[in-house]
């Protein structure tokens, strides 16, 4: 059996760190985009007297962009808030059961938006943005992907989880109640 998690764990890994990093990348690529123009249209309005109206939401889509592809990164490397106080009250075994029940609660939850994300996407599709011409669903498409990014480090993690719990080299760390990847 450990073999096996051990096997999972491992492919997860191989999978998810690559993806982690790649949107964590884009996401900083995204916020350097978002400041260009910020400045495109601090100098367009300046200097022109020209509102660049796509500038706007093209920098708010971008953000929002941003903030979701960084999420599979920081749920992976335990990159959230946490509240320690009450973790670190916990015995191990505990803590790790604890989190064990945790990560099964955010997959739960994660596989509901998930499954929803496909009606949100599918609503883009009758809606145009309003000033980049192209339709919401485009826009919309990293909410899937994101969500199933997520799905792929939560059953890492309760995979990691599960390593732990059975004594076997696990590669996490405990970050509050939540674990952490530390192996890549």
């Amino acid at each position: 059996m450990k073999s096996l998690l051990l096997s999972v764990a491992v492919v997860l890994g191989r999978l998810n760190g690559p993806l982690s990093v790649a949107g964590r990348n884009l996401a900083a690529t995204l916020l350097a985009v978002m400041l260009a123009l910020a400045l495109a249209q601090i100098v367009s309005r300046g200097l022109f007297h020209y509102s660049l109206d796509w500038a706007e939401e093209l920098a708010r889509v971008a953000l929002v962009w941003s903030v979701l592809l960084t999420a599979p990164f920081a749920y992976r490397h335990g990159a959230h808030v946490a509240i320690v106080s009450f973790a670190e009250a916990l015995p191990p075994r505990l803590l790790v059961f604890t989190s064990l029940l945790l990560n099964l609660l955010i997959l739960w939850i994660l596989g509901v938006l998930f499954v929803e994300s496909f009606a949100f996407w599918a609503r883009g599709l009758e809606i145009m943005a309003s000033t980049l011409g192209v339709k919401m669903a485009w826009i919309y498409a990293v909410v899937p992907a994101v969500f199933a990014m997520l799905i792929l480090v939560g059953l890492e993690l309760l995979t990691r989880l599960l390593l732990h719990l059975a004594g076997a080299p696990s590669g996490i760390v405990m970050e509050g109640a939540m674990p952490a990847v530390i192996v890549d």
